[in-house]
């Protein structure tokens, strides 16, 4: 595939001149190779401080298509079984109706406890086995399995506790070690900041303080494991993320086709995600082109950044962002890049 890095370049430096938006990276990566890192426009735009290709960006929901991969790094690793009951393997999570939710319905999305729980701050959500005991002692909004309705955080911990109950292993740890360190990039991927890592952290630019920039300026949070919102990224990182998933990056290769194809279709049971609706997922993948195509896989945040596969064209994207759009999860400037690289549009 052919890449016009100035046609690129100019689109988001457009996009920044004219207010649009306020810093913006892009990598691509062709069959395992990195073709396009580029960036644009301001980590802070009040005090003018220039984005570079190193800054690091909120990604919120980004990152659940890195949990996925790693969940799935533990399945072929006979560690964790997508049929298995959740309450064979987390005990005190089988009650008030949860007691038949099998894996495979937590990472679809069908589990049911899409709700957060009450909480006394919001700062709690930061607390590891806190948030896990509250979620173990919910009663499902719908009986698991049925219906599909977007657990935006609740993921987090769900997918995070079963993996640690299944396998035995620290989700987190494992990512760190098996994916960020693996792939050389622990100092660009971060679910859990530190202070050095806070430094080149990018300002969210909104008119209001809305719940993008409270959530991920609330040190709890930002400093906790909280992987389904409060992953903190460049775009290269997160294009390398899928790179080596799916085809392999300097030798390194995290997933195999089948276990790929297999994460990759869409789940209809027994209710079809059709009509307007973005949420139509694989396990823990979001497929944002079904039904036309399983090609694509990812998934987007909700400052309209994105992380995703394409295996037509044979290549994986970041792309992240800070400026709050009013049209999300419709944007602009993600659409243009599209239509540069002759990809269809993603709307997540």
């Amino acid at each position: 595939m052919k890449f016009d890095i100035k046609v690129l370049q100019g689109i988001l430096d457009q996009a920044v001149e004219s207010g649009e938006e306020c810093g913006l990276q892009l990598a691509i990566y062709d069959h395992g190779e990195l073709a396009v890192d580029i960036c644009s426009g301001f980590a802070d735009r009040e005090r003018k401080i220039e984005v570079d290709r190193k800054s690091l960006f909120p990604i919120y929901s980004c990152g659940k298509g890195v949990m996925a991969a790693a969940f799935h790094m533990l399945y072929e690793r006979g560690l964790v079984d997508y049929d298995a009951k959740v309450a064979d393997i987390w005990p005190e999570y089988g009650c008030c109706g949860k007691e038949e939710t099998l894996v495979w319905h937590a990472l679809t999305h069908r589990a049911g406890v899409n709700q957060l729980p009450e909480l006394d701050s919001q700062s709690d959500m930061g607390n590891w086995e806190l948030m896990c005991q509250k979620l173990a002692a919910a009663t499902p909004s719908t009986v698991p399995g049925t219906v599909c309705n977007y657990h935006g955080i609740t993921f987090a911990w769900l997918i995070g506790e079963i993996a640690n109950r299944s396998s035995g292993l620290d989700f987190q740890e494992f990512i760190g070690k098996e994916i960020l360190s693996a792939l050389g990039i622990s100092g660009e991927f971060y679910f859990g900041t530190d202070a050095a890592a806070d430094s080149r952290l990018v300002e969210v630019d909104s008119a209001s303080d809305g719940w993008c920039r409270s959530f991920i300026s609330d040190d709890a949070i930002r400093h906790g494991f909280v992987p389904s919102a409060n992953g903190v990224a460049t775009a290269s990182a997160l294009a390398k993320i899928y790179a080596a998933a799916v085809f392999g990056v300097d030798g390194k290769r995290l997933l195999k086709d089948e276990t790929i194809s297999n994460a990759a279709i869409l789940r209809r049971h027994p209710d079809d995600p059709a009509g307007d609706t973005w949420a139509k997922f694989g396990l823990g993948w979001a497929l944002p082109n079904m039904p036309e195509t399983n090609a694509v896989f990812g998934h987007g945040g909700a400052l309209g950044g994105e992380g995703f596969a394409d295996l037509e064209h044979g290549i994986t994207v970041g792309f992240v962002k800070n400026h709050q759009t009013a049209t999300h999860p419709d944007h602009p400037v993600r659409n243009r890049i599209s239509e540069a690289l002759g990809l269809r549009t993603r709307r997540w």
